[in-house]
């Protein structure tokens, strides 16, 4: 495991500066490997400069967010890392069941989108577009510090573990697309791991890198284990599995 690196892609939002969201990221992931693999608990406090964090947020947003405003939910998870009943009745809670739904019609058929899409997540999908239509050569950008991650990892000879978080999991698998088909580079991340992703969302699949090719070319070919994980009630993740979407692409 020496020769691992973990790169995390972060997901939308303004991000706390990176020298403040860094430490906290692995304090949060060193607790998770003590719970669950505690033969590998010290991996990350011993190298904790394999764990790479790309913050790509300052690209899209002029604000930085107060690491203050997220520091209570952090030592709660650190204290409490199983949902307490509060958390499970917010995820059952009928309202938000529905809203799930609402937005699962908005995304099937686009033209009911502007009736159910609220001011607020109008705001978030046009941030969304920015990405994805590469506005200003934004999507660009954002893309191209992943990719630097990627190859420095692979310079030093090291595996990569590469985590993306909403919509850094879109940005992560733009980024392997663009390194494998436009880049033809010979690496491959041993794991890709999607955290609460749209991938799976018509919206999201239709503005993928690689969406207008067909068959081994719409999809990266560097890819050596996918794992998706999505929370209950997910908003984001509106489709939680997403292997039903990728089938071409395992064949």
């Amino acid at each position: 495991m020496s020769n691992a690196r973990i790169i995390y892609v972060t997901g939308m939002k303004p991000k706390p500066e990176p020298a403040l969201h860094r430490p906290e990221l692995v304090r949060v992931l060193g607790a998770a490997l003590a719970r669950t693999c505690p033969e590998r608990a010290g991996w990350l406090t011993e190298r904790e400069q394999n764990f790479v964090l790309v913050s790509w947020t300052s690209l899209l947003y002029d604000e930085r967010r107060d690491i203050g405003l997220d520091k209570p939910g952090i030592e709660r998870l650190l204290a409490n890392p199983e949902p307490d009943r509060s958390d499970k009745r917010e995820a059952d809670r009928l309202g938000r069941k529905l809203k799930r739904v609402w937005h699962l019609l908005g995304d099937s058929f686009p033209w009911l989108s502007a009736l159910v899409a609220s001011a607020a997540l109008k705001v978030t999908l046009n941030d969304v577009h920015r990405y994805l239509d590469n506005q200003g050569g934004l999507g660009e950008r954002i893309r191209e510090l992943v990719i630097e991650a990627i190859q420095a990892a692979w310079a030093d000879g090291d595996r990569v573990f590469l985590i993306g978080h909403s919509l850094g999991s879109v940005i992560a698998y733009d980024a392997l697309w663009t390194l494998s088909r436009e880049r033809a580079a010979a690496g491959r991340v041993d794991v890709l791991m999607t955290l609460g992703s749209p991938l799976a969302t018509r919206f999201i699949r239709k503005g993928l890198r690689g969406a207008g090719s067909s068959g081994v070319e719409r999809y990266p070919d560097n890819i050596g284990r996918w794992i998706n994980v999505a929370a209950r009630a997910e908003m984001v993740a509106l489709r939680r599995r997403i292997r039903p979407f990728f089938t071409e692409m395992l064949k």
